[in-house]
């Protein structure tokens, strides 16, 4: 193992200091490009446990900052620092990353924004209360174009049936908003499997249900 990956396991485990982060400049001087030295950055700082997370956030904007590099890895720094603003429930500060993750695609990748989009999706939900706006309904569309398999991971499948209450519920669909929330109140029974769990299975993933708080109380306090 080189030394810089001996530098990365060491912070990834105990957190990083700002001495640290003065040593880690020095070793990033030995990466040749600098779409290496961004992905340094951010394949290291999304290995942080949550409760470094401004820390993960700090590295990966510091290769954001000092490395000049194409749209992939400008894209990728600000999708990762949205997930990890979400893992703290920032969800304001996620969005913005996330809406700068796009704006790093131009038009020109479509099948990345339709991904995307479900992020975009979720933080607005979040953001806006659960409640319906045209831009919330903007990114589902977005998102229903993606592939099957996409849609079909337990987290995305409870994220759109969330999304489809909320825009039914605006549309006045009152028996199609009752039947989604009786699919949305099973997913968040323990023990959730999705479509994919026995392909997943086979190849020793283990997929898990995993949601948030504020969307486990929608579910609960919706009357309808």
């Amino acid at each position: 193992m080189s030394g810089i990956e001996d530098f990365e396991r060491r912070i990834i485990n105990q957190g990083m200091t700002e001495e640290d982060f003065v040593e880690y400049k020095k070793l990033l001087n030995r990466v040749q490009s600098n779409y290496s030295k961004r992905q340094h950055c951010y394949t290291t700082a999304i290995q942080f446990p949550q409760e470094y997370a401004e820390q993960a956030i700090k590295l990966i904007k510091y290769g954001l900052e000092n490395f000049d590099d194409g749209w992939f890895t400008t894209y990728t720094s600000h999708l990762y620092i949205g997930h990890i603003y979400e893992s703290i429930a920032n969800y304001q500060k996620a969005f913005d990353h996330f809406l700068l993750a796009k704006s790093a695609l131009g038009a020109d990748h479509p099948d990345y924004e339709k991904e995307l989009s479900l992020d975009l999706l979720w933080m607005k939900l979040h953001i806006d209360s659960f409640r319906y706006s045209e831009e919330l309904k903007g990114y589902y569309a977005c998102y229903e174009k993606t592939d099957g398999f996409s849609k079909s991971l337990v987290n995305n499948e409870f994220k759109m049936v969330v999304a489809k209450i909320v825009i039914a519920l605006h549309n006045q669909n009152i028996e199609e908003a009752r039947n989604l929330l009786k699919t949305a109140k099973e997913m968040c029974k323990s023990k959730r499997m999705g479509k994919l769990y026995d392909l997943l299975h086979r190849h020793n993933y283990q997929e898990s249900f995993k949601t948030t708080p504020e969307a486990v109380n929608f579910i609960k306090k919706i009357q309808i």
